[in-house]
């Protein structure tokens, strides 16, 4: 009944002005303190504004394969970037991700790590990735932002019944995932990738929380699934240049002087 008499009041202050309040920036992976090292942050902040997803970045010497990826799931708490737990299933949709690179041999999540004062690091972060065994690490970093307008069916609340049917709501949800792929021994970064979902739906005063649960639910889910088909595209393109950069298998030594020659496979050098 409290929410009821609130929203009549609401009616009163709003109905007949429709707002166009604009959303806010995401927050930008470069910018949360975690890269430290300059000449990185530089790499991911150009690699993520400037570049199409999936862009491959010059690096000094290719990643050594077979090898396992670790998987870092940033979010933020207050302005400092933390470390947020994969569930099972979550490292299982990794997993879908690597599926089909055979030089890349599972995923690993990185739970926690121990922090210094100043914070959560890509160091920190490195480090655990090698206690695990993984030569490559994924870090990414999910923003969002969202808001409520009130559009021109706004005008029917004040007839208190187009508060349950009067769309005079209008929500927008967007998640921006910004990930970055480092090479754990030497920290190069690799490349980067994105996801990203804007939603936007309109509904009526009495159904807004439904709509903002709902919004929020939805548009992760989809950036994450954006971000996913980037970063398999990304780990396409690190392990093919790993490949074509790997020195070709030597021949087999011949005899030493005295050892006597090793006999040919069954039909080798007949002719029919």
């Amino acid at each position: 009944m409290r929410s009821v008499l609130s929203l009549i009041l609401l009616t009163a202050a709003v109905a007949g002005c429709a707002t166009h309040r604009q959303m806010g920036e995401p927050v930008r992976l470069s910018r949360t303190g975690v890269i430290e090292d300059p000449s990185q942050a530089a790499a991911v902040e150009k690699a993520t504004t400037d570049a199409p997803a999936g862009k491959l970045l010059d690096a000094k010497e290719p990643v050594r394969l077979p090898t396992c990826l670790a998987v870092a799931d940033l979010g933020m708490v207050g302005r400092r970037a933390g470390l947020r737990p994969l569930g099972a299933e979550e490292v299982a949709e990794w997993q879908k991700v690597v599926a089909g690179l055979a030089p890349i041999t599972g995923v690993q999540a990185i739970p926690s790590v121990a922090v210094s004062g100043s914070g959560l690091k890509l160091y920190d972060l490195r480090g655990a990735a090698a206690q695990r065994g993984c030569g490559l690490l994924l870090v990414y970093l999910q923003s969002d932002t969202e808001i409520d307008n009130y559009n021109n069916a706004a005008l029917l609340y004040w007839t208190l019944v187009g508060l349950w049917l009067a769309p005079g709501n209008t929500y927008e949800h967007r998640t921006v995932m910004q990930a970055v792929l480092v090479d754990t021994r030497t920290g190069t970064v690799l490349g980067t990738a994105t996801g990203d979902c804007h939603l936007k739906e309109a509904c009526a005063a009495a159904n807004d929380r439904a709509m903002e649960q709902k919004l929020a639910q939805e548009a992760p889910r989809r950036a994450q699934a954006d971000l996913q088909k980037g970063c398999q595209a990304l780990l396409k393109q690190v392990v093919a240049a790993a490949q074509q950069s790997a020195p070709p298998a030597e021949p087999p030594a011949p005899p030493a002087v005295g050892q006597p020659v090793p006999p040919a496979a069954p039909g080798a050098g007949s002719t029919p």
